[in-house]
């Protein structure tokens, strides 16, 4: 222990991160939050990129089948997302009161809450992973490869939990480094599982697309070991202690779902509303699921600037109410949503000139390309308002008003994308276009109602 504790010393993860009311600039409080975001959101996506790219190499099949089984896992691990995001806006709000026990005792409930809903969601993929992904009527072949994707995933997903809780905790409290060293690390390890496990090299295994789960749930393990060590080990601002606090705290749990729950139900409603979206373009053909499915891990990458800066947003608006500055909560919010603006845009840019080359890297079979390059259009059109979206809704969260950042994403979701998209792609026969102009729909009809709740200010006064 004593040679990985110097080893996360000199990476320096043992700095303070500065509280809310530290006497700095407002921007370079926002850049030292953000840029760590920034590059562990980066590294999470590359997460899922290097496996689609390992396995685009086994074909279109393999790519709807590792594609289907990401969005149905994505569907069973909403719970995840709340509990992060009423952990992240609690911790925030104690740190910013100066109430470390406080903060300390949300987050071990928090993990208790986790480790929970870890068990009920593996105990559901070990059994029914082949029933839940031979409901969405995909093809033969891409059913059995999104089944045993599935199945593993969600078995071992108390794995992507606790980095969901630990992660959330440390960002809570001013860390965004560590998580982003942390996640540095398990992309090491995940491309290197990859290549020894998919194509069984070097005399692994070859496990096909599945080996892309193996490889990802054995590097986030990794990453959950060391998060906790972190916690518990080399806290700087916020330490936790193994002992006490892991009862069930019925005031604690219920202000962690009063705030997460909404946040959870929003997930769960956008990626169930994701996966019909989904099942749509299945219907269409397996090679329009796939350009979809690489039109939307290419477009994972402009989401990172928006994302950091939004979590940036989150943490200081969450600590900027618990100390009584809803000016400083506004102003984080604003400045935050300028600079993710500016990098997503530009990002959009470079997807419109590029996306030929982009989308090539993938596959290179013709018509997955052009329909890729088409999506790719459409993603370049669409940042601004994924912007607004983002980093308003974040800003929402961090200060708990996750109920309408739900009614939003449900308007916006179910609507607009899975509605009107099947109004227009399919009974009017404008096919795999007509889905994809819903799908910016969508996005231009959240950014317009977060936009128009921000700016009533009633998110300054919500308790919790």
């Amino acid at each position: 222990m004593q040679i990985v504790e110097r080893v996360m010393a000199r990476a320096g993860w043992s700095r303070q991160a500065e509280p809310a009311n530290a006497p700095v600039s407002l921007n370079r409080q926002l850049f030292r939050l953000a840029w760590p975001s920034l590059i562990e959101n980066l590294l999470q996506t590359m997460l899922g990129v290097v496996d689609l790219i390992f396995v685009g190499k086994l074909g279109a099949d393999a790519i709807a089948g590792i594609g289907l089984g990401t969005q149905l896992m994505f569907l069973l691990q909403v719970l995840y997302m709340g509990l992060a995001v009423g952990n992240t806006a609690l911790v925030a709000r104690a740190i910013g009161a100066k109430d470390t026990h406080e903060a300390e005792r949300i987050a071990k409930q928090s993990l208790v809450l986790v480790a929970l809903v870890s068990l009920g969601i593996g105990i559901v993929g070990f059994f029914f992973a082949d029933t839940i992904v031979g409901m969405t009527g995909a093809e033969k072949d891409v059913m059995a490869i999104g089944g045993g994707f599935l199945r593993l995933m969600s078995t071992f997903s108390i794995v992507l939990g606790v980095m969901f809780i630990g992660s959330g905790t440390l960002r809570g409290s001013g860390d965004t480094r560590t998580p982003m060293m942390i996640t540095g690390f398990i992309n090491v390890i995940n491309i290197v599982l990859d290549y020894l496990l998919i194509f069984g090299n070097f005399g692994f295994p070859q496990l096909g697309a599945v080996g892309s789960a193996v490889a990802t749930t054995s590097a986030r393990a990794i990453g959950a070991a060391l998060i906790l060590y972190v916690l518990f080990k080399r806290g700087s601002i916020l330490k936790l202690s193994w002992r006490g606090g892991w009862g069930l705290h019925r005031d604690a749990i219920a202000r962690i779902v009063n705030v997460g729950g909404p946040s959870a139900m929003e997930q769960f409603f956008m990626q169930l509303g994701l996966l019909v979206f989904g099942l749509l373009a299945v219907s269409l053909g397996t090679k329009d699921y796939a350009a979809m499915q690489i039109a939307f891990n290419i477009s994972t990458f402009s989401f990172l600037p928006a994302f950091a800066f939004g979590v940036a947003a989150l943490t200081l608006v969450g600590q900027s109410l618990g100390a009584k500055n809803p000016l400083r909560a506004e102003q984080s919010a604003i400045q935050a949503l300028k600079s993710g603006t500016l990098w997503m845009v530009l990002m959009g840019v470079g997807f419109f000139v590029w996306r030929s080359f982009l989308v090539g890297i993938y596959t290179t079979d013709p018509e997955v390309i052009r329909l890729g390059e088409m999506c790719m259009v459409f993603v370049a059109l669409a940042q601004p308002f994924q912007s607004i979206s983002i980093v308003l809704g974040q800003s929402l969260r961090g200060a708990g008003d996750t109920r309408s950042t739900l009614t939003y994403t449900f308007v916006g979701v179910w609507f607009v994308r899975v509605a009107f998209g099947y109004w227009i792609g399919i009974v009017l026969g404008f096919g795999f276009f007509g889905m994809w102009f819903a799908w910016i729909g969508d996005f231009i009809v959240r950014a317009t109602l977060v936009w128009l709740r921000f700016a009533t200010g009633k998110w300054k006064t919500i308790k919790v």
